[in-house]
């Protein structure tokens, strides 16, 4: 089989796993009603208003990266008021890592084995409880890491003989600036990937070497971000840019209390909750990370293990460092089960792998479709596949406010969950929602959303509030009346949501 028949098969095998896989995992993808996650939502919503004109951190307030909003804004052009779009961004991206995976596989394994292998990893993958909804930045940051990860371990595994090339040095450069652009808590693995390529350079006295590669992959950075800064400055968006994504980012979204002890806590949590919730993971996961390490099992090469080693721990402290543990940050790891899923091959006995060598054609398509019942039945986001369209309150609050002509929405006190998308509509406003800020440190987006309410600049009022307690405001009752409410199912909780409508609005 030549190079480029290899090549595609192997981007077909990918596309196919990606596609099944998310179809069952992903609140995006078609066969659900539609993807209740904030997160998403939010994003979704910001993409939007990007394709129609409005600049991120300028007309609408955001904290994520400029390319995560745009990969949403090209799911919109594909489809602009479900998650179809979204759930085609997911598979590429997916697919793109799994490729990658699979040729870290093939470092190790033979073509059928490596297959299997991937298969594998992509099922852990989606099936842990830290794939929480679908389409997290996490997501889109995943084929970065799995592309850089590859190169490393392939320049490693070859002794550091053959350089890594100033092309490859300056790619890599580009994927780690690509995810600063996407969510830069994640840019610890480059900070740790470069210090591993740094020191094979050191050790054999490649000084001048060392500094080419530094120059090299720096400039990789700057160039994944000049469209961005050549766009920001000619909307005149530029200091709105760094001022919103990074300094309030920086100054308003981090724990107080020092960095080891978040470290500390955190990976505490990380045993005790996420493990205890994937049980199989978690095995995998830590089985995998010290019997690589500690074993030659799988890898003899000290230097291999560096190469793991470092950029892991590197991205550790810059996901947890900030101190903030949310669920789904955990996504960015899970690309390390493949350590276990390596180590468990290898203790597989030599006859059982010759049969699963002769058998391997069955075998992957026996797996993926086991593999895809399971989920169909299993997966934690399957209880939304039970509800229509027309049961939610997304799409309930959405008829109703489409009676009116040219409505205007506010997203009061809480995440964006949906009704903008559902009833077609783009913010108005800066704020368009509650951000995940404490009051006290940064009270600016409460104190806006109330301003909007007080002044009546909107038509419909959206919100969220506790099931078994009356809910009252009288600064959103001076001017907007209950018109509908709906008890909800969301995150392991009933939550009420109600629509307000501006009195004396017209249809």
């Amino acid at each position: 089989m030549n190079f480029k028949t290899d090549f595609l098969k192997t981007i077909g095998f990918t596309i196919l796993v990606s596609f099944l896989f998310l179809l069952f995992a992903s609140k995006s993808s078609p066969i659900y009603p539609l993807n209740d996650w904030v997160d998403a939502n939010a994003i979704f919503t910001v993409g939007k208003s990007m394709m129609d004109g409005k600049v991120v951190y300028k007309d609408i307030f955001e904290q994520k990266g400029p390319t995560l909003y745009l990969i949403h804004g090209v799911g919109s052009l594909i489809s602009h008021n479900t998650f179809f779009g979204i759930y085609v961004m997911e598979v590429i991206s997916f697919s793109v890592f799994l490729f990658f995976a699979r040729r870290i596989f093939r470092l190790y394994l033979n073509g059928q084995l490596s297959n299997f292998a991937t298969i594998l990893l992509a099922f852990f993958m989606v099936n842990v409880s830290n794939f929480v909804h679908g389409d997290s930045a996490e997501e889109y940051c995943i084929p970065l890491l799995g592309a850089s990860l590859f190169y490393l371990i392939r320049h490693l595994k070859n002794d550091g003989k053959s350089e890594m090339t100033f092309k490859l040095l300056l790619l890599n450069g580009v994927l780690a600036g690509s995810v600063i652009w996407i969510k830069y808590s994640m840019i610890g693995f480059w900070f740790g990937w470069m210090l591993v390529i740094l020191f094979t350079l050191l050790i054999n006295n490649k000084i001048i070497r060392a500094f080419q590669a530094s120059i090299l992959f720096l400039l990789g950075m700057v160039l994944s971000g000049i469209p961005w800064l050549i766009y920001f400055y000619s909307v005149d968006g530029l200091s709105n840019f760094i001022d919103v994504y990074f300094i309030t980012n920086i100054k308003y979204y981090a724990s107080s209390n020092g960095m080891l002890m978040n470290l500390v806590t955190i990976i505490g949590k990380i045993i005790l909750v996420y493990f205890r919730q994937n049980p199989v993971f978690g095995v995998l996961f830590l089985g995998g990370l010290i019997g690589y390490l500690m074993t030659k099992k799988v890898e003899t090469s000290k230097m291999v293990k560096l190469g793991i080693l470092v950029p892991f721990v590197f991205l550790f402290l810059s996901v947890y460092g900030g101190g903030i543990r949310l669920d789904y940050y955990f996504q960015i790891f899970t690309p390390f089960i493949f350590l276990g899923i390596l180590l468990a091959f290898k203790l597989v006995p030599s006859n059982l792998l010759s049969i699963i060598q002769s058998k391997a054609n069955y075998l992957t398509i026996g797996t993926i479709v086991i593999l895809c019942v399971i989920m169909n039945f299993m997966h934690h986001n399957a209880y939304m596949r039970d509800y229509s369209k027309a049961d939610l309150f997304q799409y309930q609050f959405a008829d109703y406010i489409k009676e009116y002509k040219n409505p205007t929405l506010l997203n009061y006190m809480f995440l964006d969950m949906g009704v903008y998308n559902t009833a077609n509509i783009e913010p108005t406003t800066f704020y368009y929602m509650k951000h995940n800020f404490d009051y006290d440190v940064y009270p600016f987006d409460v104190d806006a959303l109330n301003s909007y309410v007080r002044n009546k600049e909107i038509d419909f009022v959206v919100l969220r509030a506790n099931v078994d307690k009356p809910y009252s405001n009288e600064l959103l009752e001076a001017n907007y009346t209950l018109v509908m409410e709906k008890n909800q199912y969301y995150e392991e909780e009933i939550h009420r949501f109600m629509l307000y409508k501006l009195n004396d609005l017209n249809k």
